[in-house]
């Protein structure tokens, strides 16, 4: 997908910014069976465009961290040039609505600004991908129509409000850990999304448990229906919006001392998801289609994928959807080990009972199960009933910690649990002191058991039982405040639920 007619993808663009010591790739669209001639760094090389039109090439890696290219393509009488490309760090940016928010919106935002106007965070980098909902297949309209080519940005206090907070702070945070050279995130991420969108249909298809509960759903709500039909219900689900709006604001302005979290727990929530129709973005494999493409040329230290609160109305196939996504990915930018940083769900209590506590737990798993796959927590910078939290610096700059490479490379998780002496014996990963912030409990089998510091021992939490125990879980809830549980850094225990 193309929102112009260059024979590079979009994403190649100059002043973009490379990964250092690693091959990439360069892409595009030309006609079908086009020869296609590339000059980089002093060096030709030739392919030919497959019967789509599609066309690679491999460029071999570049380790001078002081390099600076430009790249030449030629097909046919068409020519295209881009400029200053450098090589440094580049993450893949990815999920719903937290890590879409704006740094704009973030509570910071003004002091940010400041910060950059003085010369602070230099060499920093983003690229928006375009956040395109669907593609007429008879026209090739695409949708939003009012959609323009993106550009690279290195960050500045005039450009920074449109980018992830998360990944400002993320980055900001690497280069304050030592990390030199320029750093970038590519933003690919759209709100509302159900993991399901991004994941290729036959993929979906494959499954026979996800075959039903996404595509065969979505294509009986959709069946029978013309496009007045859809438009008819789009109209009724934008009215219902327009009032939930208008009586949240009505509602505020009666309660100025109310916090947006309480009044949206009084009026209700903003109406979601809208009904389904076919230009949708909330479809089955909608951005797969329409936004993965984008990036499918592009070559990352990394991925953060920070999702999972539009699945918890279907929490029970997330321990499906999420390995199948990351090996998605993997697959379709050739790169089977490409690191991954999963964002475990915030604290947030308007879901489903306990739904939000599976989905973490999914995370957990899946990071403990896929190889080069890490969770990174944030369980205790949720709000009970704000599902966007305005603080992003928190997640972000414990996020940047991470990514850095100077410690963990994600968050204390229990990795062992055993009974031995009448004790119970819980063995946490990636921390050499565990240490307490406030009171917590543990449930082991139905009763709750308070944690002090006699409980711990170095990196084991150690409770004496009666008898063998079940069960044990930790912070299984939507939402608790009691979040205590930390290593030596500060970093979070995700929670758990174990059967012994």
């Amino acid at each position: 997908m193309k929102l112009n007619t260059n024979l590079l993808a979009d994403i190649f663009q100059s002043n973009m910014i490379l990964p250092l010591n690693k091959d990439f790739k360069l892409g595009g669209v030309v006609e079908n069976k086009q020869k296609v001639e590339v000059a980089f760094n002093h060096q030709n090389y030739q392919t030919t465009a497959d019967e789509d039109g599609n066309w690679q090439v491999t460029i071999p890696t570049v380790s001078d961290p002081n390099f600076v290219g430009n790249v030449l393509v030629k097909a046919g009488e068409k020519k295209q040039e881009i400029e200053n490309l450098r090589f440094g760090r580049v993450y893949l940016l990815s999920g719903q609505s937290n890590i879409e928010y704006r740094l704009k919106d973030e509570e910071h935002f003004a002091q940010v600004k400041e910060e950059l106007n003085k010369g602070k965070f230099q060499d920093l980098h983003y690229y928006n991908v375009p956040q395109v909902d669907y593609i007429d297949p008879e026209t090739d309209e695409v949708k939003p129509s009012n959609l323009n080519l993106e550009k690279w940005h290195q960050i500045d206090a005039e450009n920074c409000g449109d980018m992830s907070a998360v990944g400002f702070y993320m980055i900001k945070q690497m280069r304050e850990e030592g990390v030199t050279g320029p750093i970038a995130v590519v933003d690919c991420f759209k709100g509302g999304t159900s993991a399901s969108v991004w994941i290729k249909k036959s993929d979906l298809a494959g499954d026979a448990e996800l075959n039903e509960k996404f595509l065969v759903e979505y294509h009986d709500a959709i069946a029978g229906k013309t496009w007045a039909d859809f438009d008819h219900e789009t109209e009724e689900y934008n009215q219902k919006v327009e009032k939930h709006n208008k009586d949240l604001v009505r509602y505020l302005k009666m309660h100025p001392d109310t916090s947006l979290s309480t009044a949206k727990n009084i009026v209700g929530h903003t109406p979601w998801p809208p009904p389904a129709r076919p230009d949708l973005f909330t479809r089955p494999s909608g951005l797969y289609e329409t936004m993965l493409s984008q990036v499918k040329y592009g070559v990352f230290n990394g991925v953060i994928w920070y999702q999972g609160e539009n699945d918890t109305d279907r929490a029970e196939q997330y321990h499906k959807l999420l390995p199948l996504l990351l090996q998605t990915w993997r697959r379709e930018l050739h790169d089977p080990s490409l690191p991954v940083k999963i964002i475990q769900l915030p604290g947030y209590n308007d879901y489903p009972k306990d739904s939000a506590a599976l989905i973490r737990q999914v995370q957990l798993d899946t990071a403990r199960k896929l190889p080069e796959t890490d969770l990174v927590s944030f369980v205790d910078s949720g709000e009970e009933h704000n599902i966007h939290p305005t603080n992003k610096k928190v997640v972000g700059e414990r996020l940047g910690k991470i990514v850095a490479g100077d410690n963990y490379a994600g968050t204390p998780y229990v990795k062992n649990a055993r009974v031995e002496n009448n004790q119970l014996i819980l063995t946490v990963a990636r921390c050499e002191q565990l240490k307490l912030s406030k009171a917590v409990y543990l449930t082991v089998d139905s009763h709750q058991v308070e944690i002090t510091k006699d409980n711990l021992s170095k990196n084991q939490i150690v409770v004496a039982v009666e008898k063998a125990p079940q069960e044990v879980s930790y912070a299984y809830a939507n939402f608790t405040a009691d979040i205590g549980l930390y290593n030596e850094l500060d970093y979070p225990v995700s929670p758990f639920k174990i059967e012994l």
